[in-house]
């Protein structure tokens, strides 16, 4: 057995050894699907999860039945990155090339590619429409799904990161200026400016906004009064974050942790070692899907019952 092969298998161990220590299934129960030379962000939908590897220019399917790859679509894109899932396609943000590519999950086959503005990083679907933020432009693009075309794009300024649609607006987080910028989806219209010190992503809770910040913490947001209500220290850049089974489950990408918060307490239940490397958390079939962009995998983990 080569040394190279040992490491990753005493890697692997130390990993599922940690969570195991956090109440999630044994060993047995925990495994890893390598994806190619990346696997970034991740999403779960039509019953698989799906990864950008920016480096090969693809998206990866795997299916949760067999725990294996089954499809690798390339991308017209450079460095296809952001992701999400909306109307029966999976959406990537081609961060070199200013474009959005659409995947039908119905046939794996690539669609429409779209221009935006420059750098788009993040892409959330909500209001019927596409949403996507242009770093380098300090724009965000509003796509038509149906017309396959951007419909409206508004100006932020800044950095535009992180955004979701939840509580009936749309949320961007500008690390840039340090701010957190509320739309009407209805106008097309900024209604709110919060600052929030290197915001970074965000994540909808049933009754809060996450957001995460480059100051190692996550702050929790009232959508209603735009009041911060909690600060929790985390790991060291946290980034895509997900909510599974009630907690905040939170990758921080420079220390090669997770930190998962209780959304009831405000304060993290837990740290788990996950190796250096870990971007985004996706949920599919009962399980939390965690990928590993420095080593092209993503690890499967089953939390105890």
């Amino acid at each position: 057995m080569s040394c190279k092969v040992v490491v990753t298998l005493l890697r692997l161990a130390a990993v599922l050894t940690a969570l195991a220590c956090v109440s999630v299934a044994g060993a047995g129960e925990s495994l890893k699907v390598h994806v190619g030379i990346r696997a970034e962000f991740a999403v779960a939908a039509a019953g698989s999860v799906w990864t950008t590897n920016s480096i090969e220019r693809r998206l990866v399917r795997i299916d949760p039945a067999t725990n294996r790859v089954s499809a690798r679509i390339p991308l017209k894109g450079n460095y296809p990155l952001g992701i999400s899932y909306g109307a029966g396609s999976i959406w990537v943000a081609n961060r070199y090339s200013g474009s959005v590519t659409r995947v039908s999950t119905a046939t794996n086959k690539r669609g429409k590619t779209i221009k935006v503005g420059f750098s788009p990083y993040a892409i959330a679907y909500g209001a019927k429409s596409i949403w996507v933020t242009n770093e380098s432009s300090g724009t965000v693009s509003r796509i038509n799904p149906a017309r396959n075309r951007v419909t409206k794009t508004i100006k932020t300024g800044g950095g535009p990161n992180g955004l979701v649609v939840a509580f009936g607006s749309v949320w961007v987080a500008d690390y840039r200026l340090g701010r957190v910028l509320r739309i009407d989806p209805a106008r097309n219209r900024i209604t709110a400016k919060l600052k929030l010190e290197h915001a970074d992503w965000i994540t909808p809770t049933a009754d809060a906004l996450w957001i995460s910040s480059e100051t190692n913490k996550v702050y929790r947001l009232d959508p209603q009064t735009l009041q911060i209500t909690a600060s929790v220290p985390v790991g060291e850049n946290p980034l895509a974050s997900v909510v599974i089974g009630g907690e905040l489950w939170v990758p921080n990408i420079d220390d090669g942790t997770i930190s998962i918060v209780d959304p009831q307490r405000n304060a993290v239940r837990t740290t788990v070692d996950s190796g250096k490397g870990v971007l985004s958390i996706a949920s599919v079939a009962g399980d939390v899907w965690i990928s590993n962009s420095e080593a092209g995998e993503l690890l499967r983990v089953r939390p105890a019952a």
